[in-house]
């Protein structure tokens, strides 16, 4: 068994190729500034052009090489068609962070319409094979020990009331990274997920400072965390490091969750307090 030596060059990421979805803004973009400081050249893939490019900029400041590439995930063809314009102007794919998802409707689960359903499983769980099936037929054909990084959410981990939706997709990015650990690894190319709390995203710090409803369950789940905050895109960003580094090259198949602890409590506050509509024909005469 060889020793694992630590040494100026121990990421591996000098001059490696990172393709982030979704990493415009938010944990994302967190991901995407931290690889490029750790050596990587990356792409930005994304439907929202103005926050992308200026996520390309600050990574070219970095004396990085940087590509935003206007994307919609939910479309195979598109996927396919990002993945090779990644290798065509920057020359391979070592790294992909498959980052996209959003709750996109909360309710009660007696409450959703398949509409809702289907919506948010397209874009919290087919991306997340779309576009690891790309970037893993990329790594085979050029015999790439790549890393594939899925982005999942503690609403996979824990119950989710309000977002019962998403919550399940989440869960199942946690299963899909599992499976597909085992069948690539043959091919030497790894698949983590990263299982982030709720961080402080451009998002959520307008969500904050407009204190409307949803600014106090994002200050209770502050309060609940055991590390008494919600957490920075750009540690959590560390944590895609670890996983696309030479640092965790004995690791695949894994969920880490980076969620200042709160998992581990009774104390996570659900989304807010719905009545299911679906019960308002027997409580309406009450």
């Amino acid at each position: 068994m060889s020793s694992f030596l630590v040494s100026p060059g121990l990421l591996g990421l000098v001059d490696q190729v990172a393709l982030v979805t979704g990493g415009a803004t938010g944990v994302g973009r967190g991901s995407a500034l931290q690889l490029a400081r750790a050596g990587c050249h990356v792409a930005i893939a994304d439907i929202n052009e103005e926050a992308g490019v200026s996520t390309v900029e600050e990574i070219r400041a970095l004396d990085r090489k940087a590509l935003f590439i206007r994307a919609d995930v939910r479309r195979r063809d598109e996927v396919r068609a990002m993945v090779g314009r990644v290798c065509a102007g920057l020359g391979g794919l070592d790294v992909a962070v498959n980052n996209v998802g959003n709750p996109l409707a909360y309710g009660s689960v007696l409450d959703f319409t398949e509409e809702q359903w289907d919506a948010v499983f397209a874009l919290d769980l087919k991306t997340t094979l779309f576009c690891s099936q790309a970037a893993a037929v990329s790594m085979v054909e050029r015999g790439v020990e790549g890393r594939i990084i899925n982005v999942s959410s503690t609403s996979g981990v824990v119950g989710a009331p309000s977002i019962a939706a998403y919550g399940a997709a989440k869960a199942g990015v946690i299963h899909l990274t599992r499976t597909m650990a085992l069948e690539l690894a043959p091919y030497g190319i790894r698949v983590n997920c990263l299982v982030p709390g709720t961080h402080v995203t451009e998002q959520i710090q307008a969500t904050l400072d407009s204190d409307g409803p949803m600014a106090g369950f994002l200050r209770a789940s502050a309060a609940a965390t055991p590390l008494q905050r919600l957490g920075d895109v750009l540690e959590t960003g560390g944590v895609t490091v670890f996983l696309a580094s030479k640092l965790s090259s004995y690791v695949t198949g894994q969920a880490v969750i980076s969620d200042g602890g709160i998992s581990l409590t009774t104390n996570r506050p659900p989304v807010s307090a719905i009545r299911p509509k679906a019960l308002a024909h027997v409580e309406g005469g009450k």
